[in-house]
């Protein structure tokens, strides 16, 4: 389990990589950093361009929006990467995690938030916000729990949720009602659930994409 590291001292001035997907984000935080007394060596919108200027080097840490592939390229680099991601429930901030960035920051966080993330990473730390953090374990959490059900009881699961009667998944798998009603009463057995309303309400039929 990671850990939310909170660090006081705010960073010297840092060379710094910042990749959005949106030009007009990208320019708006490398003002911001600017500001802070960073030298912003790159603004890019490009995949592609991003993965090149880290491969060059002369950053200490790249900025990287997570829906600009910041998952792959944080895997990809041994440079420091914080992730920015929209919200915090965004479902690729645990994989941005495991592909090791140093940090994350919501985009509705403030600028002092962005300045203490710098901080504890150029120190070699980490820094995460909170609840992106914990919404990510919830989400690895049911990911688990629901990888559980063999993947014929995930067919069975997700046609239930979007409101199908057994017949009908019957036809659509093709099998029998019968073993319809065999897996659904497996998966409410694995998942501690008792209704296809709360089947249809359970998040972690989403977990499993």
């Amino acid at each position: 389990m990671m850990r939310w590291h909170d660090n006081r001292d705010f960073s010297p001035a840092l060379r710094l990589l910042v990749a959005d997907r949106q030009p007009l984000v990208a320019a708006g935080l490398a003002a911001l950093l600017a500001a802070q007394g960073h030298a912003v060596v790159a603004a890019l919108s490009c995949p592609i361009e991003t993965r090149a200027s880290l491969a060059a080097g002369g950053i200490d840490i790249a900025i990287i929006d997570i829906d600009l592939d910041g998952a792959a390229l944080a895997a990809a680099t041994s440079r420091p990467v914080i992730i920015i991601a929209p919200a915090a429930d965004h479902p690729g901030i645990a994989a941005a995690i495991d592909a090791g960035c140093k940090g994350l920051i919501v985009k509705s966080d403030g600028p002092a938030s962005v300045a203490l993330c710098l901080a504890a990473v150029a120190s070699g730390g980490q820094w995460f916000d909170r609840d992106a953090l914990a919404l990510a374990h919830d989400r690895r959490h049911a990911a688990s729990e629901a990888a559980q059900l063999t993947r014929r009881e995930r067919d069975v699961a997700r046609l239930v949720a979007a409101g199908q009667r057994n017949r009908h998944i019957g036809d659509a798998l093709g099998i029998s009602e019968g073993t319809v009603k065999m897996h659904l009463h497996n998966v409410y057995a694995k998942l501690g659930l008792e209704s296809r309303t709360q089947l249809a309400m359970d998040e972690r039929l989403r977990a499993l994409g």
